[in-house]
């Protein structure tokens, strides 16, 4: 019996069933891969959702905490403004010209007001009128004006070697009155009391503009040319103190002879003639 034709029917059908579960297989896997690729896209739609979500929520929290610092500035900020205004004859008087209030709803803290007048510098002065030395405070609503307690002090000629230049208080009319101070988050402000400009703001924690040193009266330690109207002061030359020190040594010694004369009265009701030696001059 020949059996070639049964092992080749045999293995053409083992060979039909393997390509038929192979395609099976394929159908499947496909099917499996595309609801895999459903699931994916629909996995990462929500997240794209999700981060948008996550975006607007962060940018109401944003505008949120931006209109909470905007709301709490405007309830500390001073804002201090010019009032009665004197005829253009005496404005550039410091005793005429300088009447400013504080009409933010925070107090104006280490306030200063720097003034161009007639060739001459003013600042005003602190408390009790100490001069430079004491700070001053301007609650809300409150006036400054020159008077026994608070007055505008002359600093020194323009250009002199105390004039703080141009960033601090310009010459012109429509510059030559300033006025500087802080609120209590540490923020500082500069306003053109003349033309009532919103302040230029020196926030706390950035670099300092240029007029960062118009609370020093004393500046900074520019080198200012020697005039005649400007003269600049040196150090006095140092004297020989040999002399002086042996002139106390000699005061000393003689001080503790008279103190043992005394003592020695005291104990022998002999008073000795202490020795005192000359002085030098």
């Amino acid at each position: 019996m020949d059996w070639t034709p049964i092992i080749e029917a045999t293995a053409a059908t083992v060979v039909g069933l393997a390509i038929i579960a192979m395609a099976v297989a394929i159908i499947w896997l496909a099917r499996r891969n595309r609801a895999l690729r459903a699931e994916i896209r629909r996995l990462i739609e929500h997240n794209l959702a999700l981060l948008e979500t996550t975006r607007q929520q962060a940018e109401a929290a944003r505008a949120l905490a931006e209109e909470t610092h905007r709301d709490r500035a405007a309830a500390i900020k001073p804002l201090l403004v010019l009032i009665d205004e004197p005829p253009v004859g005496i404005r550039e008087q410091p005793w005429a010209a300088v009447r400013v209030r504080n009409v933010g709803n925070g107090s104006a803290l280490n306030f200063v007001v720097w003034m161009r007048a007639g060739g001459g510098l003013y600042r005003s002065s602190g408390e009790e009128a100490k001069g430079f030395s004491a700070t001053l405070h301007l609650a809300a609503g409150d006036i400054f004006e020159p008077g026994p307690l608070r007055n505008m002090l002359f600093v020194g000629n323009t250009y002199g070697f105390l004039d703080p230049g141009m960033a601090v208080v310009g010459e012109d009319a429509a510059a030559n009155l300033t006025g500087y101070c802080g609120d209590s988050s540490g923020n500082r402000y500069r306003f053109n009391l003349r033309t009532a400009d919103p302040p230029e703001v020196w926030e706390r924690g950035t670099d300092a503009p240029s007029w960062a040193g118009a609370w020093d009266p004393r500046l900074s330690g520019v080198a200012w040319p020697q005039t005649e109207a400007n003269p600049v002061l040196t150090s006095l030359p140092r004297r020989d103190l040999r002399q002086l020190v042996e002139a106390l040594h000699d005061t000393l010694h003689a001080l503790q002879d008279a103190v043992a004369a005394e003592q020695d009265v005291d104990l022998t009701s002999r008073p000795q003639r202490p020795h005192v030696t000359e002085a030098s001059s």
